[in-house]
């Protein structure tokens, strides 16, 4: 579920798609949203909507990587990850990867496998990623 972290935009948390991008709810205005399509983790998952073969490739990715640790910081990554691999036309970068998430605070350390899984369930998606002289 989206949650309320910071309330300052700081920490990612409550991420949610906003006409397919990924947005903090935390300082989007609940009048700002009218008309627009807003789309939670959970909804994510209707399979009526584009965004739900990302959601679930990138679940099943994490859930193999282990990229989860105590999950506060979960669903914010997946909302991030699906509106980058939604978006993306049929390459993503290394440097794309890390861009999305980096509004991202996650104090367990699993940012190695993090990228690992959004680089995984790009592939299962259909893109080529393209790999940047970046350290880990």
């Amino acid at each position: 579920a989206s949650r309320y972290g910071c309330g300052q935009e700081q920490c990612g948390a409550c991420h949610v798609l906003v006409d397919g991008q990924s947005k903090p709810s935390c300082q989007l205005p609940v009048d700002a949203l009218l008309g627009r399509s807003v789309v939670t983790l959970e909804s994510a998952q209707n399979p009526d909507l584009p965004s739900t073969p990302y959601v679930k490739a990138l679940q099943a990715a994490f859930i193999e990587a282990q990229a989860a640790q105590c999950g506060y910081c979960t669903s914010g990554l997946l909302i991030s990850a699906t509106a980058l691999l939604m978006n993306a036309h049929e390459t993503v970068s290394e440097l794309q990867i890390r861009e999305a998430l980096e509004p991202h605070l996650c104090r367990c350390g699993t940012h190695n496998r993090v990228l690992r899984a959004v680089r995984k369930a790009a592939v299962q998606c259909g893109l080529k990623v393209l790999h940047a002289e970046v350290s880990e």
